[in-house]
């Protein structure tokens, strides 16, 4: 599970939600709205308690819960990327590529 540890209240309620809506877009306004800051706000505190970016962390979220969906084997590729928010197969694959050095398909083959 990927370690995001923030210091305040705003930033996990922001990761929650980013969790429970990974098949939204998840705009830097959305989330700053969540956290209860300007977006310029929220970028900046977001980063320092995080040490990510919100877009990073955002992927880095979609990229474990498509990893698990992948593990379980219950849905289909297609289906994991729609529910893990990337939108289409190819999206997820050169995440899955560029994060693990493998695609979707061959770590559930593994």
């Amino acid at each position: 599970m990927l370690d995001l540890t923030p210091k305040s209240d705003r930033i996990e309620r922001v990761l929650t939600h980013i969790r429970q809506n990974l098949r939204s877009a998840l705009s830097i306004d959305e989330l700053a709205i969540a956290a209860s800051l300007s977006p310029r706000q929220f970028s900046r505190a977001f980063m320092e308690e995080t040490g990510q970016s919100p877009a990073k962390a955002v992927e880095q979220l979609r990229l474990e819960a498509a990893r698990f969906m992948m593990e379980e084997g219950r849905l289909s590729v297609n289906e994991v990327a729609q529910e893990a928010g990337f939108g289409d197969r190819e999206r997820m694959r050169r995440a899955f590529l560029r994060t693990f050095g493998v695609s979707a398909e061959a770590l559930r083959r593994k």
